[in-house]
């Protein structure tokens, strides 16, 4: 089980109230306002020692999700489709705050509140894809809120799935091996993602084997997702995530804040166009959008495989 480190509790309604004001007043702002704050203590090179057994206040973590809906986007001059999914959000969710930033804000938004060792590890990833990857966990980590891709339609308002007391919620891919990592929520500075965050610089600090065929998967996607669930919350290999999800042991952790929710659950609640792959949700110009993202991600694979032999 997991054991939790909590500091001053501040109160709901302040959350709400400041997230909505630095917001609102820019989303860039609050990365320029406010103060710096590196995850690693060393500004010159990749230290973990800050996750002993000490006390650390970076620890600590609000016990609600935030009231912030966040997404990302190549540039805000997305496709009709995309526009519409993302009204979506906003439509059913009118008390929640929705930020979408491009890939010049994400990377002020790393910039920012990364050092430069940290700053550079991101920036050098050499596949839009895994930048996208790896913010998704970034901006959580530090805000908490609830994340979906840029194609994912809402069709019923996050309060209807994901409970009040929820400070993690996820759920399983089809494939039962992987958590899905398309849409999921979290509170701000949760265990899970100190350890995802973390995880990711450590591996990207060293040898990146880019000739790796799943190297996306498994440095920044589904792969590295899951691991860290896994080991912060003590699930082993063998476990199958569709039926553990429903096991005794699992739905003890809703103590801790831990939500879990089915596939079934999850797609009553969200499409998303890539995941699901259904003709339904590719049209309008999503399947062309898709496709030729897909098709500069693999070109983009095949440029870092040969520079890695190089």
């Amino acid at each position: 089980m997991m054991a939790k480190r909590r500091g001053t509790r501040l109160h709901i309604k302040h959350v709400a109230v400041a997230a909505m004001v630095l917001i609102a007043a820019s989303a860039v702002l609050v990365f320029v306002v406010s103060k710096p704050q590196s995850l690693f203590e060393d500004g010159t090179k990749l230290n973990t020692a800050w996750r002993s057994e000490v006390p650390d206040p970076r620890e600590s973590y609000l016990s609600k999700i935030p009231k912030v809906i966040w997404q990302t986007v190549k540039s805000h001059d997305v496709p009709e489709a995309a526009a519409e999914a993302g009204l979506s959000w906003s439509r059913l969710n009118p008390t929640w705050d929705r930020v979408v930033l491009d890939d010049a804000e994400v990377l002020e938004f790393v910039r920012h509140f990364y050092n430069e060792t940290e700053y550079k590890i991101f920036q050098n990833l050499p596949i839009g894809v895994m930048k996208a990857d790896f913010f998704r966990y970034m901006v959580i980590y530090q805000f908490g809120g609830v994340y979906a891709d840029a194609d994912t339609t809402n069709f019923q308002r996050i309060e209807n799935w994901i409970a009040r007391d929820c400070e993690f919620v996820v759920a399983p891919e089809d494939n039962d091996m992987f958590f899905c990592q398309w849409a999921f929520a979290a509170a701000p500075r949760h265990p899970i993602f100190k350890r995802l965050v973390e995880r990711i610089f450590e591996r990207l600090s060293g040898n990146v084997d880019y000739t790796y065929e799943h190297f996306v998967h498994e440095y920044t996607g589904p792969a590295a997702f899951t691991h860290s669930i896994r080991e912060v919350l003590g699930i082993s290999p063998e476990e199958k995530l569709q039926t553990y999800i429903l096991t005794e042991e699992a739905k003890a952790m809703r103590k801790d804040g831990i939500c879990w929710k089915t596939m079934q659950e999850l797609d009553a609640a969200l499409r998303n166009a890539f995941a699901h792959g259904k003709e339904e949700f590719l049209k309008d110009g999503w399947s062309n959008w898709l496709e030729e993202a897909g098709q500069m991600n693999d070109v983009a694979s095949g440029q870092a495989a040969r520079a890695s032999q190089n």
